[in-house]
């Protein structure tokens, strides 16, 4: 991958898409509205990379985005990294799939509408007498599915192991929020599909 100077400069603005060099205004639109569905912000530099990701096709990697971008633009592209960090975004909302080709390339292409994402199985499981207790926490599994998606990875369930603080602790209820200090989260059945590190893996 080539290496870029880390110097700020102003942003990619969607002026600068040559005329008729643009992707499909529809296409755009559609992915533009999942994006704010996702609660995805749309700066200037991502309207730019819809353009990028639609026109470059299903089953492109970051570099082809990037010279897709190169040829369209008049004036300065975004750079790889910035085209990385918000592909993984993208990812971690559920607008992109990534995908690990057997020369491990990592491809991407827009998620299915169709598809619904399956809801994360969160189980706090108490030291000591493995009772488990189940997590309603919507919280806890997006930043799950953000932190899989850094490794491209997909979550399907979760298991927390909790320990009172104090082991006096009168208080059950309060003993199993007790969960930060030597906690250990246990990531579960990673879609291999969609990852290039075994199933149940997800390294530090």
């Amino acid at each position: 991958m080539p290496a870029f100077s880390d110097h700020r400069r102003s942003p990619p603005d969607i002026g600068g898409i040559r005329p008729g060099m643009g992707a499909s205004r529809s296409a755009v639109a559609r992915l533009e509205a999942r994006c704010r569905e996702a609660r995805v912000k749309m700066t200037s530099l991502r309207h730019v990379l819809l353009h990028g990701i639609v026109e470059a096709g299903a089953g492109t990697t970051v570099t082809e985005i990037w010279h897709t971008l190169g040829r369209m633009m008049s004036g300065h592209t975004p750079s790889l990294g910035s085209i990385q960090r918000n592909l993984n975004l993208l990812v971690a909302r559920g607008i992109m799939r990534r995908e690990v080709s057997s020369s491990r390339i990592w491809r991407y292409r827009i998620a299915s509408t169709r598809r619904r994402r399956r809801r994360i199985a969160i189980t706090f499981v108490e030291a000591g007498t493995g009772r488990k207790i189940p997590c309603n926490a919507p919280e806890i599994a997006s930043l799950l599915r953000q932190l899989a998606a850094e490794y491209g990875l997909t979550v399907q369930d979760a298991s927390i192991t909790v320990a009172a603080a104090c082991p006096n602790a009168p208080d059950r209820a309060q003993a199993t929020r007790q969960d930060k200090a030597g906690s250990c989260i246990a990531i579960h059945q990673a879609h291999p599909a969609s990852s290039g590190y075994p199933a149940g893996s997800c390294p530090a």
